[in-house]
């Protein structure tokens, strides 16, 4: 009686006869189901076609049994109850339904304590400096003070610069000057037209009569008048040859009229 009832025992072993397979897990939460037995042909998983389905199965593993194959199975439930395992899978040969599988996955409303996450304690930040902006104002106020107190002084120190480095020459030295250019041969056309100008200037004020002569009058006046003809005629001299080697005394003495005259 023992053997027959230990003969029985392997031939339903060697048939893959399990017994209905039971599981449950809270709601979105997976599971794992392992060594499945399935008889028949190998089978896979109904193509979700919208997102209504109450299972969400995975095969993780396919391994072969006796009339049939075994499976390793993740799944969760998204709706509460109990489903049957075998209305989510189908025939991989022809699609067709899965028969005689009585496994049942049960999807429970109640969440242990350990699935749910814990909040953690919030990190200590330190608080934010109080009167940033109004820093950040004052710093710009004193930048902005300090660029305009550098321009006030270069502006001030400029004027000085420019006196001790460029002297105001009187007349008679910027005279002078074109006259000894004139004598050396170096005076050029703009330094001539200056000079020109210069001694107009000059005899103008000295000769009213000449105010409203044009230039070119003024200068033929100019040569037959005692004091500016020495001058004139000399310079119209040296315009054609030069002289350098004219003497101080020579030069002071063509000079020695427009030394009385002002700054300009």
């Amino acid at each position: 009686m023992i053997r027959l009832l230990v003969c029985f025992l392997l031939i339903i072993t060697a048939q893959g006869k399990d017994l209905p397979h039971q599981s449950s897990s809270p709601l979105g939460l997976p599971a794992t189901i392992e060594d499945l037995y399935i008889p028949g042909p190998e089978v896979e998983v109904i193509p979700r076609k919208n997102n209504e389905s109450s299972l969400v199965i995975r095969i993780l593993q396919t391994k072969p049994a006796a009339n049939g194959f075994r499976y390793n199975l993740e799944i969760y439930a998204l709706d509460p109850g109990k489903h049957l395992i075998s209305d989510f899978l189908q025939r991989a040969t022809d699609e067709s339904p899965v028969t005689g599988l009585k496994a049942t996955f049960e999807g429970s409303t109640v969440h242990p304590e350990d699935s749910l996450p814990k909040p953690k304690d919030p990190n200590p930040a330190p608080p934010p400096k109080l009167g940033g902006y109004r820093t950040l104002l004052i710093f710009l106020g004193g930048v902005w003070l300090l660029g305009l107190l550098a321009i006030l002084l270069i502006r001030k120190k400029k004027p000085n610069t420019v006196s001790t480095s460029n002297p105001v020459l009187t007349p008679a030295e910027k005279i002078r000057q074109l006259v000894e250019k004139a004598a050396e041969g170096s005076l050029k056309d703009e330094d001539h037209a200056r000079l020109e100008r210069l001694l107009l200037g000059y005899w103008r004020t000295k000769i009213p009569e000449m105010i409203n002569l044009a230039p070119a009058e003024a200068l033929v006046e100019l040569r037959s008048h005692p004091e500016a003809s020495p001058l004139v005629l000399k310079l119209e001299q040296w315009l054609h040859a030069p002289a350098p080697d004219f003497s101080e005394k020579e030069l002071t003495s063509l000079l020695a009229p427009y030394h009385s005259q002002s700054h300009p």
